[in-house]
Formats: C-alpha cells, structure tokens, sequence
C-alpha cells in the first residue's frame, strides 16, 4: 500500500464540528472519562466502516489462533496507524471533528496526533486486563486522551470499558504492561484505594468515550458471535515535549510514533500532526 503523507486531507464531513457540553466536559475533569453519544452519526461510520475493516484482516492476518496466545493476545485483534496506509482512513483519524472534543474534554488549546489503532475483539475473545495507557507512553505531560468509538452497535452482553473514577488524579499507578499482572495488581489498586467504576453501557456505532492516558480502564470479554470492530484514536496538547524516560515500554512507542524526537523536544515528529485547531 502507497505511504499516506501527513499533510491534512481536504475538508470532509467529519470535519463538522461537535459541540461538547459543559456538564460532559466537567464530568470529563473530574473522573477521567466521558461518554459522547452520536459523535459521528451511523451514516459516516457506514461510509468508512468497510475501508477500516479490510485494512485490519490485512494487517492481522498471521495472528496464531485463538487458543495459542495469551492474555493480550486474545484480548483483540490491534493494528496501528491506519491513516498512514489508505486516504480514508487518513480522514477518518485526521476528522477535526474529534480533534476538537478531544482539545475541548481536556481544556487545552490544540492537540497532535500520537497514533491510531484498531482494536476489533474477536467473537469468544478474552478480557482485556486493567491497565494505563501511558506506561507505555514516552510524553511529558498529563494532557493525553484517547477516544474508543465502535464502528458497529455495542451491546451491553459484548461490553464496552470499565473506567475506575478519578484514577487519572494519581498518575502512574505502578509500569505494569497490559497482562495477568496488570489485572491483578490494578484489582488490588482499586479496592484498596475504595475507587468507584463506572461503564458507559450499551454504545451504537459513532458514539464514543473518551479517556486519560492515566485513567485506569479494562473490557470484558465477548461472549457473543459479534465482532467488536473499534477504532481508536490517541491526541496530546499541543507544545507537548518527548519524555526523559523513554525506556522500558515507551521504547518502540518512542521509534515508532516520535520518530525518536530525541528527550526534552517538543513531540512534533513527522507522524504528529496538529489536528486541531486547523
């Protein structure tokens, strides 16, 4: 497939813009995550459903079967940076649609892109264990967010995200990658610390929620038949500077998404657009 240049695409629908209330975003601040129904309506993720679908079979097609991988393996299929592979996914990832809410839930002025990724759990597809997204991040700052939207209707039997309420507030919670450890050490977390947790339910195509890099989330399981087809996208405030700590697991995510911005730059490598504001 031709590599996609980061230069933004021409305008597309996605980049009317979605007025985020006062209650959501305040919600937002104080738990670490929000939900944000119908932020694409069922007609536009229909228009790119098929393109992002395809681009994932072809992306994971040498996963081993079920049976033979193990915890994270068998949480979901992953496959990241579309946009950089197929011009509509590139409108997809690059909406300034949801640049925006993700610049507006944060309060800050402008975000870049970090990555995209699809997350498609499979139907008999395990649980995806408790875990901070940014362990894995080498980003200096606390301004990072990413938003989950599914690209089919999500029943509550399928399940969408546990969040653990006011999780972000403690930071890095302990660099525990996403497994059986991070399951039961993040359990032990958020009993001793008396947090609340919350799901959104029940999500159709084109909702989405919205998270902290440090919010403390997990997924069940899918019991059912259905493919959970989702689509992720990871911003951060804009003027952001790379991390001094880009070991452990913020090693490769260092090479692949900051092209090796070296430490204390500001994160603006070729792969960091600013999406918003336009």
């Amino acid at each position: 497939m031709t590599q996609i240049s980061s230069d933004l695409p021409p305008p597309s629908g996605l980049d009317r813009l979605h007025e985020i209330d006062a209650e959501t975003v305040a919600g937002f601040q104080a738990n670490g995550h929000a939900v944000v129904r119908g932020l694409a309506s069922a007609e536009e993720i229909a228009a790119f459903r098929p393109t992002l679908e395809t681009l994932v079979a072809h992306m994971t097609r040498r996963m081993p079967p079920m049976e033979e991988r193990d915890t994270y393996g068998k949480a979901f299929l992953q496959a990241h940076n579309l946009w950089t592979r197929e011009e509509a996914a590139k409108q997809f990832v690059f909406s300034a649609r949801f640049a925006k809410a993700a610049a507006d839930l944060m309060a800050v002025p402008g975000v870049r892109l970090y990555h995209d990724q699809a997350l498609f759990k499979e139907p008999g597809g395990g649980h995806t264990p408790w875990h901070q997204d940014q362990t894995y991040w080498p980003l200096d700052t606390s301004d990072t967010i990413t938003m989950w939207m599914p690209l089919v209707d999500v029943p509550a039997d399928v399940g969408t995200m546990t969040f653990a309420n006011g999780s972000q507030t403690h930071g890095d919670l302990g660099r525990y990658i996403i497994g059986d450890e991070s399951e039961e050490k993040f359990n032990e977390i958020v009993k001793e610390m008396g947090l609340i947790t919350q799901t959104h339910g029940a999500l159709k195509a084109g909702d989405a929620t919205f998270h902290r890099g440090w919010t403390l989330h997990r997924a069940p399981p899918n019991p059912t038949p259905l493919l959970r087809s989702v689509m992720t996208i990871i911003w951060y405030a804009d003027g952001t500077r790379v991390s001094q700590d880009v070991s452990g697991a913020r090693y490769y995510d260092h090479i692949l998404w900051l092209a090796e911005t070296p430490s204390g730059d500001r994160a603006e490598g070729p792969l960091n657009p600013l999406l918003w504001p336009r």
